[in-house]
């Protein structure tokens, strides 16, 4: 399932995580989207739009997340 997936790596327990996160990150990730999200449609707002802590929180680990995704993607970051 995740095999294919540039978005996931396995954690030193073998568990499928977000790359560049750790599992209680991922999942506090999963929280604050499902929250951000909760009407169905992302907010289609600029990134110095969002103020609450939970955006916040949410774009810091967003950008956590695609920072090591591009270097795992670059080939930087082997594969577990």
């Amino acid at each position: 399932m995740f095999d294919h997936d540039d978005n996931f790596e396995l954690d030193s327990d073998g568990e499928p995580v977000l790359v560049g996160l750790t599992r209680s990150e991922m999942l506090e990730f999963i929280r604050l989207d499902e929250l951000i999200n909760a009407d169905g449609s992302f907010p289609g707002i600029l990134r110095d739009e969002w103020h609450s802590a939970d955006e916040k929180r949410w774009l810091e680990l967003w950008d956590k997340h695609e920072a090591a995704r591009h270097l795992f993607l670059n080939g930087n970051k082997t594969r577990h």
